[in-house]
């Protein structure tokens, strides 16, 4: 598999010519997302009266931010096949966006899986600080009560390292992939990523410092780094799903320059 640095390479590469393109896109996306999210709180509180100061109905808010996420990761889903679109055909289509609209009950399934799978550890880390806190040596003791937070933050890092590439992964096989059932194609991939989770880990590190420089711009960099960060991971994974398509040739004259 080539290296994280070339996976960067190919991906500015693929982008030169389409950055406005992919700017507007991350914009569009963003003010969609953004769109959803306060209708749906608008909603909820106007006709559902789950505001601030009224009973909480547990599972109208859960149904409603179930819904929420799966419209906001399905365009995501629309922003992967956007890119992957340039890097593989240098073309851009904005319908792309909503391809995963297309499939969306068996998507639906799958983003459904994936966030009661997130839910379960973030309960197990809540329910971990909820009772440990409360409890000698920790109650009371700040020293000890850090130690808490900072093994329940290694905690979910370390599920993180491990389902993070998957989910990536998934993302793209999605906007791809329209036949296989929810549980095999979470299988599938799973099983076609887990050994790349280190790899993927490491192309991550490498936009830290994109992140702080998106920070030092008040966010304004952003709108070039989500491009830049999206393509790299779509160009990771297609290496990893296709690799006979990067395998190097063994007759050099094979090569194409």
């Amino acid at each position: 598999m080539m290296s994280n640095s070339k996976i960067m390479t190919l991906a500015r590469k693929a982008l030169k010519g389409f950055w406005l393109k992919s700017i507007g896109m991350t914009i569009f996306g963003g003010f969609i997302s953004w769109a959803i999210i306060f209708g749906f709180s608008l909603i909820s509180i106007l006709f559902l009266e789950t505001g601030t100061g009224a009973p909480r109905n547990y599972l109208v808010s859960f149904v409603f931010e179930m819904i929420e996420t799966i419209l906001i990761e399905i365009l995501a889903i629309g922003f992967y096949a956007y890119l992957y679109e340039i890097y593989k055909h240098r073309k851009s289509s904005f319908r792309k966006l909503f391809v995963g609209f297309e499939n969306f009950s068996r998507n639906a399934v799958i983003l459904i899986i994936v966030a009661l799978i997130k839910g379960f550890f973030s309960s197990i880390a809540d329910g971990f600080m909820e009772y440990f806190s409360h409890r000698a040596p920790f109650e009371g003791n700040l020293f000890f009560y850090i130690l808490l937070v900072a093994i329940v933050v290694v905690f979910l890092c370390y599920v993180g390292y491990k389902l993070l590439p998957t989910w990536v992964g998934l993302m793209l096989k999605m906007s791809m992939d329209d036949s296989t059932y929810p549980t095999d194609l979470i299988r599938q991939t799973f099983s076609e990523v887990y050994g790349y989770n280190f790899k993927f880990f490491c192309l991550y590190l490498r936009f830290i410092g994109w992140g702080i420089l998106g920070c030092l711009t008040l966010g304004i960099g952003f709108l070039w780094i989500i491009p830049y960060m999206t393509a790299s991971s779509v160009i990771f994974f297609d290496t990893v799903f296709n690799p006979e398509n990067y395998a190097v040739p063994e007759d050099p004259e094979q090569i194409s320059i």
